[in-house]
């Protein structure tokens, strides 16, 4: 780790593995933030898949936050996907949101686009060379009418 003084008794601190404790830590204190200046009800939440050894399979994770859900992030295993399995997450997370009064989601990918249209998502702004030579997608879907 790196010291950069940036004002009396502060200094930046750089971490170049930042542990989970970490992570979260920060992520506790912008949620905090968040919720101090716009006061709003904040969800954060993980719909997981499990075999019977109580071993990660899938899963998906999201942000309830101002009436919308933010999908974080969706994984299935290699040996279980094209079985419908990460729609079906969608649909248990998307149910969820529904439950908490969302209306909306939203998502960005650079490898599954064509899943999330597939789940009636629509492409509604693109990055290019994000990553590179790629294009980061932003997709949204209205979850009820």
């Amino acid at each position: 780790m790196n010291l950069v003084d940036i004002a009396p008794g502060l200094h930046v601190v750089w971490d170049n593995n930042p542990s989970a404790e970490t992570r979260n830590n920060l992520l506790e204190k912008i949620d905090a933030f968040h919720h101090r200046t716009f006061p709003s009800e904040f969800e954060r939440f993980a719909v997981l898949l499990q075999d019977n050894a109580n071993s990660l399979k899938g899963g998906v994770s999201g942000l309830i936050y101002c009436d919308w859900l933010r999908i974080d992030g969706l994984w299935v295993d290699d040996g279980l996907r094209h079985r419908g399995i990460g729609t079906r997450l969608m649909t248990h997370a998307e149910s969820h949101a529904i439950a908490r009064g969302c209306h909306s989601a939203w998502v960005t990918t650079f490898q599954a686009r064509g899943f999330y249209e597939a789940v009636g998502y629509e492409v509604f702004g693109t990055l290019d060379n994000f990553p590179a030579a790629q294009q980061q997608h932003f997709l949204r879907k209205r979850l009820i009418s």
